[in-house]
């Protein structure tokens, strides 16, 4: 019953959304298309710079590619994307995408220049899938664990936001948790690019996988250049929302991660190497060859750790039909990316971690000027 409510619920949101009314026609088929670029702001000054951010594309060359349709055809106009408020590096497109990265000095003029205004992001509202699954007993071949997640941020200040949402559990025959309707991962997450090559992550509260307590990752990471190496540290517990409570562990679980990663030089490719300690004391290495196509990535490793070796496959994908409905302030679409991990040995404990909002290295690969120059300039 909860389900079918849950189908309810965000049909009625759609409406509503609708009935409010879509974004108003001006006439203008670019207005329209507009209306999906988040905090817009444009210096001509000196010379074009269009400095945005998108939410609904998982590949950002796609909002690069609208802009420069409908605002510009001028070979020198510089696209400064932007994530949680923080500026990514200048692009431009001539007629492929080149990218320059933005010193510690630019950064804080930019400040001034390009000030923080919560007022220019709508009320987002995503519509995630959440699948876990063991596969291969013998009794029952299939056994997941499947939600609905309803989820939205709170932009705080540049880079600090609040996510929050609503879980809405459809089947679960992997373990005891009981199919209620409970908060989703709510954390604060703020997000630094402390200067053109390092980069910094931080979250606390309650994460995915019934985790919660604080994360910490650090990249540095030149975005036109192979190389890029990082490091992640946690401190988490386990928590649970069963009917009419909350129950949790002391946060005792160290998590220290270290890796080293190259980007080849075609295909865009990605081979990544990483170490250290995981959840449970278990302590080892994985390595990783993960592959980007325009929308698409598709990954596949490798572990040795104290507890066994494994392997499997990765994949982050985009959901349809992205934006469902929204108005001036408010918008309802499905979620730009959903990403799924296959180990081939389950039940172990081989290597296993908890899933944030993002991983900083996984987010930076997108804005990378390698993924981005490989792919054809058309919309």
């Amino acid at each position: 019953m909860e389900s079918i409510r849950l189908l309810h619920l965000t049909v009625l949101l759609g409406i509503l959304l609708i009935r409010l009314g879509t974004v108003p026609c001006l006439g203008q088929q670019s207005s329209k298309r507009l209306a999906d670029i988040e905090n817009l702001q444009i210096d001509s000054t000196d010379h074009r710079q269009i400095y945005y951010e998108q939410r609904l594309y998982r590949n950002p060359l796609k909002g690069m590619l609208k802009l420069n349709e409908l605002l510009t055809t001028s070979t020198d106009a510089e696209f400064i994307p932007l994530f949680q408020g923080v500026p990514m590096a200048r692009y431009r497109i001539t007629p492929k995408v080149s990218t320059k990265l933005i010193s510690r000095t630019e950064r804080l003029e930019l400040q001034k220049t390009v000030p923080f205004n919560r007022a220019r992001y709508k009320l987002d509202f995503r519509i995630q899938p959440e699948f876990i699954a063991n596969f291969g007993y013998r009794e029952k071949p299939l056994q997941s664990k499947t939600n609905l997640l309803l989820q939205s941020q709170f932009y705080i200040r540049r880079g600090l936001v609040l996510n929050w949402g609503i879980l809405f559990p459809l089947v679960n025959d992997l373990d005891a948790q009981e199919l209620n309707i409970r908060p989703a991962p709510v954390f604060l997450n703020q997000f630094m690019a402390l200067d053109q090559r390092n980069y910094l992550s931080a979250s606390v509260g309650l994460f995915y996988t019934d985790r919660y307590g604080l994360n910490v990752q650090y990249r540095h990471s030149d975005l036109t250049k192979p190389w890029s190496f990082g490091v992640e540290t946690g401190l988490t517990g386990v928590y649970y929302f069963p009917k009419g409570g909350f129950t949790y562990s002391r946060p005792s679980e160290l998590l220290l991660v270290a890796d080293v990663a190259y980007r080849l030089p075609v295909h865009a490719i990605t081979l990544k190497v990483s170490g250290g300690q995981y959840l449970y004391q278990d302590r080892g290495v994985r390595v990783d060859f993960v592959r980007q196509f325009t929308n698409v990535e598709i990954g596949f490793y490798a572990m040795k750790t104290g507890n066994g070796s494994t392997g499997g496959f990765n994949f982050a994908i985009p959901i349809p039909p992205g934006r469902i409905a929204q108005t001036q302030h408010v918008r309802l679409r499905s979620t730009e990316e959903f990403r799924w991990e296959y180990s081939y040995t389950r039940g172990y404990e081989i290597g296993l971690r908890y899933k944030v909002g993002y991983q900083l290295d996984a987010l930076l690969r997108q804005y990378h000027q390698g993924y981005l120059s490989s792919q054809p300039i058309h919309n």
